[in-house]
């Protein structure tokens, strides 16, 4: 029996939280009857003439952003499109994602998170796997993204809608640009307002980093997504005198909870890079002075060359995160590194520049929720170990997950009879001047972590397979000095 305080009406193939515990988390203030639309809808009135995103010659206050948004949340709806449809992304970084993500919020429409540089293996599996009923896609020059999606049209039941959020539409198919000109933007607005939204439903279709073929389907929830990204807030201590330059796919888990949403709710500014050439980067930097930034080892190893220190304008820095590379950011820029882990299945452990040396440098931090419940176990078993032995990772929270989306089998093989979620990251838990951090060892997962990017070994093992001149291969991790890791094939002609 359904919660009162839980989903009005459940999406099929959706695993929501228990009643017992969603009653604790929204008892205990963590879990609020407002939807993540909704807050944003209030940071934008709130922060209306601050700058919300920039670039290194362009900026947009959180008044445009909250019109331009509006406008296409109306269009989509007057377009068919209906709360809960699901909609495909194959867009770049850019403001024009950032609008197209938070209109699809605004009109409670559920963004399925794919990469502009997936395929037709993810693309086709997912389109058809989440009944998506619209494709975004950008207009570029390294591939006819147009092309591509006729193609998954023809082979999806449920597609009926291509849209094009970036760069020139052809004649015939629709154009964000276009649809929003021709909206008024008082009746849009007052028909975003208009919208009934459940906090308890699913908000985004997020993508797991995969153990199989393709990336399996994670929905997040409306409000536990919102405190996903205030806990951020709390944690890091981000206020609207920050500036976010952050180069990681927009689209990503890791982005949307960590930096450009919590800056969007928060007043702040969210710089969106050009490219990620060493001169684009430097240049944008040196205009927009951040004082969060991320960046990957490989990243710090092209400025050190370049002189980074003296060349980037470091003066607003607070602190520079990475997944490894804490210590080197010390000695090439002189700032403070700070590690961070994340997990789109929910869990989110970060560092923060106020930690000892020793835990910035060696741990990946702690979980940035007082409710998130953290466990080491022996792998295989939930019997916990004691501080600095080596185990998998298991964790239960607020934001953690309860199940990927239509895939009963796998949901039964990664959780255990307590609800919690067994990682598949090796990890240790240690003491360090009274207080415990987690430090990251290794994976269950075959997975290679190539400079943050998930490589799935199963997948790139399926696709080479079709090669007639390959009997058999193997994907496994190597040491990379740049990337940390990068993989490497074991092939049999």
């Amino acid at each position: 029996m359904l919660s009162p305080i839980g989903v009005k009406t459940p999406l099929p193939g959706v695993v929501y939280p228990p009643t017992d515990r969603l009653s604790q988390y929204v008892e205990g203030g963590v879990l609020g009857p407002r939807s993540l639309a909704e807050a944003l809808i209030d940071a934008f009135e709130r922060y209306s003439d601050n700058t919300a995103l920039s670039g290194l010659d362009w900026e947009m206050t959180y008044g445009e952003l909250d019109e331009a948004s509006d406008r296409f949340a109306s269009a989509l709806l007057d377009m068919g499109l209906r709360p809960l449809d699901r909609v495909i992304f194959q867009v770049v970084n850019s403001k024009e994602l950032v609008i197209a993500i938070t209109a699809c919020w605004k009109a409670d429409l559920i963004p399925v998170c794919t990469l502009a540089a997936h395929r037709e293996n993810e693309i086709g599996y997912l389109a058809q796997h989440s009944g998506a009923r619209a494709h975004f896609i950008g207009v570029e020059s390294n591939f006819d993204f147009v092309a591509f999606a006729e193609g998954i049209r023809d082979k999806t039941p449920t597609m009926e809608h291509i849209v094009i959020v970036r760069g020139d539409a052809p004649s015939g198919y629709a154009s964000m640009v276009e649809m929003m000109a021709a909206q008024d933007p008082v009746s849009a607005k007052a028909t975003v307002k208009a919208i009934k939204r459940d906090p308890f439903q699913v908000t985004v279709f997020q993508l797991s980093g995969g153990t199989t073929s393709v990336p399996k389907i994670i929905p997040r929830f409306s409000n536990e997504y919102l405190y996903n990204m205030t806990a951020m807030i709390d944690w890091e201590g981000y206020t609207e005198d920050d500036v976010f330059l952050v180069p990681l796919q927009i689209i990503h888990n890791a982005a949307m909870v960590c930096y450009l949403y919590p800056a969007l709710l928060c007043g702040a500014e969210y710089v969106i890079l050009p490219d990620m050439s060493p001169p684009s980067l430097i240049a944008t930097f040196n205009k927009r002075r951040p004082s969060i930034f991320a960046v990957i080892s490989s990243a710090l190893a092209t400025l050190k060359a370049a002189g980074g220190k003296e060349l980037l304008d470091l003066s607003r820095i607070r602190a520079v995160f990475s997944m490894n590379a804490a210590r080197q950011t010390d000695e090439v820029l002189g700032v403070p590194g700070v590690h961070l882990f994340g997990m789109t299945e929910g869990l989110i452990i970060f560092g923060r520049p106020q930690d000892p040396t020793e835990a910035r440098h060696t741990a990946i931090g702690q979980a940035i929720s007082k409710w998130d419940e953290v466990k080491i176990v022996e792998p295989g078993t939930d019997r916990e170990l004691p501080h600095g032995e080596t185990g998998e990772m298991i964790s239960r929270g607020p934001y953690t997950f309860h199940g990927y989306y239509d895939a009963e089998e796998r949901n039964k093989e990664v959780f255990n009879e307590e609800g919690f979620y067994r990682s598949g990251d090796l990890m240790s838990a240690r003491l360090i001047d009274g207080e415990v951090y987690y430090a990251f060892e290794g994976r269950l997962k075959d997975l290679v972590n190539r400079g943050g990017e998930k490589i799935n070994c199963e997948e790139v093992e399926h696709a080479a397979r079709k090669n007639s001149a390959i009997a058999d291969i193997a994907i496994v991790a190597m040491p990379d000095p740049d990337l940390e890791e990068r993989a490497c094939a074991f092939s049999i002609p």
